[in-house]
């Protein structure tokens, strides 16, 4: 009997499924946020998830900041590029803006966020999937911090819009 499990061992352990995007984290259906900024392997996989519009976070001074180049080379594969700069701990209007983004896309959209590193990306979107995706909080928090979410300071300004909008 040992020995049957044995050689069924091997058949149990599949390999996880590869990332639809490199660096990045599906947080909704055809939403994802990305670690870092796009590269060559980051867009070609923007290419074939068919990403519609791509978000950008960075503020200017950034060192990694490139965003004429990001917006044409983005533009030329048929990608709606917006910069959108955040701070580290961004104030109530910044995640209303992105919420009414996200709902005012057109139906079949997909969106890729980023900034530096995946912190102020991944936090800006925890209101939109807590508050209009009725995500509990907890796991929205979980899912952010798996998408890049790091900084005290960005996630107590996340939790600090959601307690003014909810009971939570």
């Amino acid at each position: 009997m040992s020995r049957v499990l044995f050689l069924l061992l091997p058949a149990l352990v599949l390999p996880a499924p590869a990332a639809a995007i490199p660096r990045a984290v599906e947080v909704a259906s055809g939403i994802f946020v990305l670690r870092g900024v796009p590269d060559e392997e980051t867009c070609a996989a923007i290419k074939k998830q068919h990403i519609t519009h791509v978000v950008d976070f960075r503020r200017d001074g950034e060192p990694s900041l490139n965003c004429e180049s990001e917006a044409s080379r983005l533009q030329d594969m048929g990608v709606q590029y917006l910069r959108y700069a955040v701070t580290k701990a961004p104030p109530a209007g910044d995640f209303e803006f992105l919420r009414e983004f996200l709902r005012d896309l057109p139906s079949g959209s997909k969106v890729l966020l980023h900034c530096s590193d995946g912190n102020r990306a991944a936090a800006m979107i925890c209101p939109w999937l807590v508050l209009d995706k009725g995500m509990p909080l907890e796991k929205a928090m979980r899912m952010a911090k798996d998408a890049g979410l790091q900084l005290p300071d960005t996630e107590n300004a996340v939790r600090k819009y959601l307690t003014g909008k909810t009971q939570i």
